[in-house]
């Protein structure tokens, strides 16, 4: 039995539908029977002729062509070629054939001068001699750098600048000792608190950064430039760097014993301390 609602099917005769729970006993009108369609015994099916379904068309009405090619409208006859834009020259004969140009040029000349007659003297530049030429050699040799001129009694000079050097560091000196004062706090009275060797180290390198600079620099110092000397290397004038060190440091180790250390410059005739002979400089007037 179908359920006429969910159409579920069952093969048991019951009241209700096990699906919907829907009532049998609601559905009281018959269903519809499907009608039948009556057979005639007498009438016989058709047999298929497909002659029949073909029909003539227009194709069968036109008698084939022969022979001729096909006027199809889908092709059509190439145009004629037209003209390029730009008229291209026809080729010229190959390189083999053509006919060689002859350029002749006059030789080139050069005007002499009319009171040149020596024909020696217009051909003499373009000889080579024979014999190999030496080249001058006085010519090539630099001229030698002038002396430096001496002062005949340079101690007056030195001692100024020696004195004005001595006040300059003496103040810098000072000024370091001053300011580590303060910062470290102590006064005066006690200054023998300060360590020693650290400090002294400190001015002693910076005494030398004073020298070294002014040396190197320009070879005077402050004392020196007052004064009028400088110092030079042997004959060449300025003092490179590294004497100007050994110099600097030299002079200020024979200054520390009171200054006995630069007794040999009174002494010597080319009033040269041990600290120019040990760099090699000497102190002359500034030019």
């Amino acid at each position: 039995m179908r359920c006429p609602k969910c159409s579920y099917l069952s093969y048991d005769d019951v009241q209700r539908c096990r699906n919907c729970g829907y009532d049998f006993s609601l559905a009281t009108a018959p269903r519809e029977v499907e009608p039948t369609v009556a057979i005639d015994p007498t009438h016989e099916p058709r047999a298929w002729e497909p002659s029949r379904r073909r029909r003539p068309g227009v194709m069968d009405a036109m008698p084939p062509a022969e022979g001729g090619p096909l006027d199809l409208p889908l092709f059509e006859d190439s145009p004629a070629p037209e003209p390029p834009p730009v008229m291209i020259p026809p080729a010229g004969p190959p390189l083999s054939v053509r006919r060689k140009v002859d350029i002749t040029r006059p030789p080139a000349r050069v005007d002499v001068p009319a009171d040149v007659t020596d024909s020696r003297a217009t051909s003499a530049a373009f000889e080579w001699s024979e014999e190999p030429t030496t080249p001058d050699m006085a010519a090539i040799v630099p001229e030698p750098a002038p002396p430096v001129a001496e002062v005949s009694d340079p101690i007056g000079p030195r001692l100024k600048a020696g004195i004005i050097d001595a006040f300059v560091l003496g103040s810098i000196n000072l000024l370091v000792f001053w300011l580590t004062l303060r910062v470290a706090g102590v006064s005066l009275d006690e200054w023998r608190l300060l360590p020693v060797v650290p400090l002294a180290g400190f001015v002693f390198l910076l005494d030398t950064a004073y020298l070294v600079t002014f040396t190197a620099a320009s070879g005077q110092t402050i004392g020196k430039m007052l004064s009028g000397v400088r110092v030079v290397y042997g004959d060449h004038g300025r003092v490179p760097f590294g004497h100007a060190v050994l110099r600097s440091v030299a002079l200020l180790l024979c200054a520390i014993p009171a200054g006995l250390g630069l007794l040999p410059v009174f002494m010597d005739p080319e009033r040269r301390g041990a600290h120019d002979r040990l760099a090699g400089t000497r102190v002359v007037p500034a030019a």
